[in-house]
């Protein structure tokens, strides 16, 4: 085997991706045995940090209606299977075969439509089989959206479904609880940091750098997590550039680089894209071009939104949180604030961004990345700016916080963020730590 391709496929086993020139530098040093080497002196000082799901890239396609019948097809596979291994939707049939017959059926079908009755709601549901119309009534279906994929339980007369019975895949009481080890590290949460913008917080930003260097406390993180919108960005919103500091995107990261050079180490940072990054808006966004990469310490790894990570055995969803925005628009009563109950309805419906057509852009890839196979232990995300934490099945909840004041836009939208807090999770205790650097 050509030595660079064996570096680089030991590298991509372990979650690196080398530029040109660490990999000249990795041959220079002794090729195989080196990198080798240098993995082995890091798993010495930690364990294993494995990642479970991050795409450098994602496969191209044609964009036809073909592609997206693969992709919902591939979701509703997907949420099926979790679904089945419910001890109540273990007898779910097709559409078709239920249709044949009359009385108590259980079917595992995606809502293609909501419509509101006297007597409650009208679904139309669909799965690989064929299409059915079911009736549910007002306090068991107000929360039942389009794209939802649910077990539906109920009575078959003359080919429709009178539901008594919904499931949703959700997160199961009984295998969730929340995960503490035996170690003395520490994670660093934080978000949106939106590097060149003027409203970046940028002497709270150092002030936070200095403590991981130099604090008791600081001195015990080990891994830094910044969950997108590295940087503000060029053209993202009406008017931005009266908000910019530095009008160019490369010198936003390059600046965000910069900030960085000073830090420890020994701090392995993990970053994901948002949508004011360098990538496509189209969710799943692949991690950031190698020559942004190429900015930064080889303590840094860059990740996709979204992004799945085990550090330590602590097992991290991280997402950037544009959807959050739709589950404001479609249910009822849904603010900022609600953020938690927001994650809590991602979590019930297993996918990260279940609504199509609306703030989202989906690209129609083969295979749904936004599926959330596994449950995990700590769900991070970010995106609106303000800061809130807690627990749901056993699953720790966190919207981290940005550093970034008040700008004009969200001025017109009456939003006040919720900037430079920074939360810890030490592995060997439950719960979060904020720390506070406004």
């Amino acid at each position: 085997m050509d030595e660079r391709r064996e570096i680089l496929d030991y590298l991509w086993k372990n979650g690196i991706v080398p530029t040109p020139d660490e990999l000249d530098k990795i041959i220079k040093n002794g090729g195989i045995e080196y990198v080798r080497g240098r993995m082995e002196k890091r798993r010495e000082k930690v364990d294993e940090i494995e990642i479970i799901k991050s795409r450098e890239y994602f496969e191209a396609t044609s964009g036809k209606s073909d592609s997206f019948k693969k992709l919902f097809q591939d979701r509703y596979v997907k949420i099926k299977k979790i679904l089945q291994s419910r001890v109540s939707v273990t007898s779910a049939v097709d559409i078709e075969f239920a249709k044949s017959h009359e009385g108590e059926v259980t079917i595992i079908a995606m809502v293609m439509g909501v419509r509101e009755s006297k007597y409650g709601y009208v679904l139309e549901l669909e799965d690989l089989t064929g299409s059915i119309i079911a009736y549910i009534d007002q306090n068991l279906g107000q929360l039942i959206l389009p794209d939802d994929i649910i077990a539906l339980k109920g009575n078959l007369k003359n080919g429709k479904l009178y539901v008594k019975e919904i499931t949703y895949p959700g997160v199961d009481n009984a295998q969730k609880k929340e995960k503490v080890i035996d170690s003395e590290n520490a994670i660093a949460f934080i978000s949106d940091t939106h590097v060149g913008s003027k409203m970046f917080m940028e002497s709270q930003f150092k002030k936070f750098l200095e403590w991981l260097n130099t604090s008791e406390t600081g001195k015990k993180v080990k891994y830094l997590i910044i969950n997108g919108d590295l940087v503000d960005g060029i053209g993202i919103y009406p008017g931005q550039e009266r908000d910019l500091e530095i009008d160019d995107i490369y010198e936003q990261y390059s600046k965000l680089s910069k900030l960085f050079e000073g830090l420890r180490q020994d701090i392995r940072v993990f970053m994901i894209p948002g949508n004011h990054d360098l990538v496509r808006i189209a969710e799943p966004q692949p991690s950031l071009s190698k020559e942004i990469r190429s900015l930064f310490g080889e303590n840094f790894q860059f990740l996709s939104n979204p992004a799945y990570i085990s550090i330590e055995g602590i097992k991290i969803l991280l997402y950037h949180g544009m959807s959050l925005n739709d589950l404001m628009d479609l249910i009822k009563g849904m603010k900022y604030d609600n953020v938690l109950r927001m994650m809590e309805e991602l979590l019930k419906r297993r996918h990260l961004a279940p609504f199509y057509g609306k703030n989202v852009p989906i690209a129609p890839i083969p295979e749904d990345f936004m599926v959330i196979e596994e449950i995990p232990d700590i769900f991070v995300t970010g995106h609106i700016h303000v800061h809130r934490a807690g627990i749901y099945h056993g699953v720790l909840l966190l919207n981290a916080s940005a550093w970034q004041r008040q700008t004009d836009y969200q001025k017109m939208h009456n939003f006040i963020p919720d900037p430079c807090k920074v939360t810890l999770k030490f592995l060997n205790k439950p719960g979060f730590t904020v720390v506070d650097f406004k």
